[in-house]
């Protein structure tokens, strides 16, 4: 029994009898049988991470939330479910037969019933970088509005009237708020919001800045509002030749490794995956370590919002 309290990490084990079960262990090579856990209708020593894709952002987040977890002693298993509700209720079911101890998840859209269904069975569940439907679950955001319209407006102190907002994902959470602050920024202005909230790819986005390179009344800013748009952008505005910022300016929402060393370094509203996740796995381990110590769950889910930052660099138009 006290092999078994210290395996769980019960508080009510003394220190002296948890370094003499510590130093047994480490003797002899045992490991705990997982699957043997999850036989007795335990729960094992795994969490989930749900996400819409493996990207540079998320692959951020998992090594963030991956790094606590092993400090916690436990493993985490990631699925993606490309951006499809669909997809993300059916990976929801199979982390449920995993019996994980608890899930991190980004969510994709779903209605939030498979989610309320691994609530009812008393895992605990935290939302990170938008809130999750359905639920009262504990979120972790960034203030994604707030940093739109601070990227837009200091476009606007430039002397920019015609900006264009590019992107695609409109539907999700993140990028809805990015736009509606881009939108706030300009009506604030004086200024017509433009909106081309569906160029997802090289090709597109190609085309678009095709239109206008030949166009009379082409814009003079744009602003991305997401890391890979940016990136798009870039190559596409380089492919026809439009140099940035002399023809055209450009901010874009998240900071990329490349950003500052490009040939017109990147300005960009910088956020932090690594600690959003990290605040995200934190306050899932919280909960978990509630469940075992049979406490009664918080009935007010808490929420942490992350403030961002503009870098300034020479894509906006600000000397170098």
């Amino acid at each position: 029994m006290s092999v078994s309290r210290v395996i769980n990490d019960n508080p009510s084990v003394k220190a002296e009898t948890r370094a003499r079960v510590i130093k047994a262990i480490a003797k002899i090579g045992y490991a705990p049988n997982d699957a043997a856990r999850m036989l007795k209708g335990r729960s094992g020593r795994t969490i989930g991470l749900v996400v819409p894709d493996l990207s540079d952002y998320f692959a951020s987040c998992f090594h963030a939330i991956q790094k606590v977890a092993i400090q916690h002693n436990y493993q985490t298993l990631v699925v993606a479910t490309g951006r499809i509700a669909a997809v993300e209720d059916r990976q929801l079911e199979s982390l449920r037969n995993h019996r994980i101890a608890g899930l991190l998840i980004v969510p994709s859209g779903s209605n939030g019933r498979r989610l309320k269904m691994l609530q009812d069975c008393g895992i605990p569940i935290v939302a990170l970088d938008r809130p999750a439907a359905g639920i009262q679950a504990d979120t972790v955001l960034v203030e994604n509005r707030e940093g739109a319209e601070l990227g837009v407006r200091h476009l606007i102190e430039h002397g920019h009237k015609k900006i264009v907002c590019v992107g695609f994902d409109s539907g999700s959470y993140t990028v809805r708020e990015r736009i509606e602050g881009y939108k706030q920024a300009m009506r604030g202005a004086g200024l017509q919001p433009i909106l081309c909230d569906n160029v997802n790819t090289l090709e597109a986005m190609q085309s678009l800045v095709l239109r206008w390179s030949t166009g009379k009344n082409r814009p003079t800013a744009v602003f991305s509002v997401k890391r890979i748009s940016s990136v798009l952008l870039i190559q596409a505005l380089h492919f026809h030749k439009i140099r940035v910022p002399e023809q055209i300016a450009v901010v874009g929402f998240d900071d990329f490794e490349l950003a500052e060393v490009l040939g017109t370094p990147l300005t960009v509203v910088r956020q932090s995956p690594t600690d959003v996740a990290h605040t995200a796995a934190e306050l899932l381990f919280k909960k978990i370590s509630s469940v075992k110590e049979g406490r009664l769950p918080e009935q007010k889910a808490a929420k942490v919002l992350f403030p961002v930052e503009l870098i300034v660099r020479r894509s906006c138009g600000c000397p170098k």
